[in-house]
């Protein structure tokens, strides 16, 4: 039995007591904090750690009316992962100039309040308390731009859980030459890689719950975990070749805890 004492954002104890089968969580203390080998564990944002299908979709519908271009009900589940210009290219059919005039017409929504119309899957701070609790370090890899992704974490008070938040670059982001533009979940996790020193791989894992994340950190050695909960279409995270599959957030980090 492994016993885990964690705090979650709103300042309250908890308890994990942990065994082969099953996981529950206790009032009472039980013995002392038993601290697993240090692992790296990137996360991907969207359908990951937040459900976020509404602000999304919305503003798509708000980009599509831009050009009086009527939504595919059928395209809704499958744009949430991919960068959004790669979406309005492959499921739209826009070029270069409009998926791009495209992606600043979804900010226009998104960033002015779309991104609230989203909310933390259950068992998502139970997860991120687990791998605290088990000196894991946590750090956010996700294709939202990096600004936006940190006003998501604060807004739902999941920050403080991570010591690392990467996402892509915007053009406000260059006005540095040394910075290297992050357009793609493969720049976002070389760059956590590079930026925390590391460099083994085998002490990191990629969760994920779209193809898109799970072949990104396949790209780098990282072992992967993938989340059935969010939005990958049936089959897609087994293709992907995941290491490992779970459908809950504690399933996803007790997997994790004992690797």
């Amino acid at each position: 039995m492994i016993v885990v004492k964690y705090n979650n954002s709103k300042g309250e104890n908890r308890i994990l007591v942990e065994d082969t089968h099953h996981i529950t969580f206790e009032s009472q203390t039980f013995g002392k904090e038993i601290i697993m080998e240090k692992r790296y564990v990137l996360f991907d944002l969207d359908g990951t750690l937040t459900d976020s299908y509404d602000g999304i979709i919305n503003g798509l519908k708000y980009c599509l009316s831009r050009f009086t271009v009527e939504p595919k009900p059928d395209t809704f589940r499958k744009i949430i992962g991919p960068p959004i210009t790669w979406s309005l290219q492959n499921y739209y059919g826009f070029d270069d100039e409009n998926a791009k005039l495209g992606l600043k017409y979804f900010r226009e929504y998104y960033e002015t309040g779309g991104y609230l119309e989203n909310k933390v899957y259950s068992g998502v701070e139970d997860m991120l308390g687990i791998l605290r609790g088990h000196d894991k370090k946590l750090m956010l890899a996700t294709s939202k731009p990096q600004k936006m992704a940190e006003r998501v974490l604060e807004h739902f008070g999941l920050a403080d859980y991570f010591c690392f938040i990467a996402g892509v670059t915007v053009d406000s982001d260059l006005t540095n030459p040394s910075v290297k533009p992050r357009k793609s979940k493969e720049d976002v996790i070389e760059y956590v890689l590079k930026a925390n020193g590391i460099f083994d791989p085998e002490n990191a894992v990629m969760v994920g719950d779209r193809s898109w994340d799970i072949k990104a950190g396949k790209m780098f050695g990282l072992q992967t975990v993938g989340v059935s909960y969010g939005y990958a279409s049936a089959g897609e995270l087994e293709e992907a070749g995941a290491d490992y599959i779970a459908d809950s957030p504690v399933k996803a980090a007790r997997f994790i805890v004992q690797q």
